[in-house]
């Protein structure tokens, strides 16, 4: 069995890839438009061309938000038809997992284990699946983000391995690009891809200085200034201070006293968000040390798990800085921490002794195992949600314009359905027809007042009504 698989490494490979398509392109079929994708709906229609978008994405960078790249993704995601979106949206999950994979060294070629860890771990430890991967406001800013801010720091590690090019102009001027790109996606997560190159280029720095070799390139200095520019233009947006003048009118404590308490939430959303990851890189770390890997400070200075985790830390905990923010806001910290605790269990699967290789195959089985059980479950909770909203909108549709009384009441989502793999009953319609999501409602499907209210007293009251 192990001489098939091995003879055959590259095909199962690919197979799997395949089979990771298939999967995360059935969950994008099932999420249909939610929550802020009507806001922005209302907003795309009224455009007429390419040109009309980016005066509309201007005006949100002047008024709301510096995510340009972001931004203008889900406007252009919002342009075309909701199946060219589930298409790409699949492609940028799958770019998302070769990338990772990328950055996971001294790996096998075309490892199958390292590709099954990945996949199980985004899985099952994404923050927030359903609002960063496959709703469309969320995906375009998380998910492509982070597909972006990761392929730069890949291409920066592999020209680190290679510094040496022929053409060191272009090369200079195409990581300057890339990382005006990657540093213009999302506030903390390219910070801390600004944060891991640092650390690299550090650490190249010091090893090349040692050598006595040269010790900085060109694409060093344009690729930090490229994400130095981008993090610039985002985070000083009108938008930027605007919305954070705003978020901040709330806050209970301001001043250092503020500063503690927000750090305090930060460690509150990481116990939450990252147990389980937490758990796991400190058990990996615990192990390499134990097989000698992490006994001088170079060895630890350099290791791959160490500067992973210290990406997510900071990631992490620069959210303080801003009001209490959206869980999905931690998505790039934890895929920084997912990268640390992989590239662990992989650096410890290598030693011949029976025990590190038992916990890292192990552990892999039993994520895939638990992986398959929750996709089944939560693929159904998908299938349920889509129809009913289907439903919804053929009741607002049938119903446009009848309606007496000028309201249209529908059924709110069964709770019982309720998955973090969508994001329908986060930002569900309420019987408050002044609420946020319902006001979109009414605007895009062109009806007075829109209401909805639990299932079963919906049954009861209209059920029937023929």
């Amino acid at each position: 069995m192990t001489e098939f698989f091995e003879k055959h490494r590259k095909l199962f490979f690919y197979l799997i890839l395949g089979a990771a398509f298939i999967t995360i392109y059935a969950y994008n079929l099932l999420t249909p438009y939610l929550s802020d994708d009507y806001a922005y709906l209302i907003d795309v229609r009224q455009a007429d061309s390419l040109l009309d978008l980016i005066r509309q994405q201007y005006g949100e960078y002047l008024s709301n938000s510096g995510r340009i790249i972001g931004q203008f993704n889900v406007r252009l995601s919002l342009s075309v038809d909701k199946q060219v979106f589930n298409v790409v949206n699949s492609l940028m999950f799958l770019a998302l997992v070769v990338l990772i994979y990328e950055n996971i060294q001294r790996k096998k070629k075309y490892d199958s284990f390292v590709l099954l860890m990945i996949l199980s771990f985004l899985w099952l430890f994404s923050v927030e699946f359903g609002q960063t991967m496959l709703w469309i406001c969320g995906a375009c800013n998380y998910l492509w983000g982070s597909v972006i801010i990761l392929l730069f720091v890949t291409i920066y590690r592999k020209l680190l391995q290679k510094p040496e090019r022929k053409h060191m102009v272009l090369t200079g001027i195409g990581m300057y690009l890339l990382g005006t790109m990657a540093g213009w996606c999302n506030e903390n997560t390219s910070g801390g891809g600004l944060f891991l190159l640092l650390l690299y280029s550090l650490n190249f720095w010091i090893d090349r200085r040692k050598e006595k070799k040269k010790a900085i390139y060109p694409f060093m200095i344009t690729g930090v200034a490229g994400m130095c520019t981008g993090l610039l233009g985002m985070v000083m947006a009108p938008g930027v201070r605007k919305r954070s003048a705003t978020m901040s009118e709330g806050d209970e404590y301001t001043g250092a006293v503020g500063l503690l308490s927000r750090i305090y939430k930060v460690i509150v959303n990481m116990h939450d968000l990252f147990l389980v990851l937490i758990v796991i890189a400190a058990l990996v770390l615990v192990l390499l040390s134990l097989q000698g890997k992490l006994k001088t400070f170079a060895s630890v200075r350099t290791n791959d798990t160490v500067l992973f985790s210290l990406a997510f830390l900071a990631t992490s905990f620069v959210l303080a800085i801003i009001p209490t923010p959206a869980n999905r806001a931690f998505f790039g910290a934890g895929v920084f921490l997912m990268i640390a605790c992989m590239q662990g269990i992989v650096d410890i699967k290598q030693e011949k002794e029976i025990t590190g290789r038992f916990l890292s195959y192990g552990l892999v089985s039993v994520l895939c195992a638990i992986l398959f059980f929750t996709y089944v479950e939560n693929l159904v909770n998908l299938a349920r949600i889509y129809r009913e909203e289907n439903e919804r909108v053929a009741l607002i549709e049938a119903e446009h314009g009848e309606n007496e009384d000028g309201i249209v009441v529908i059924p709110q989502f069964r709770e019982e359905f309720r998955t973090v793999y969508s994001v329908a009953h986060d930002s569900d319609l309420t019987d408050d027809k002044e609420y946020w999501i319902n006001h979109f409602y009414e605007i895009y499907y062109d009806i007075g007042n829109i209401t909805a209210i639990p299932r079963d007293e919906w049954d009861a009251l209209y059920g029937n009504k023929e």
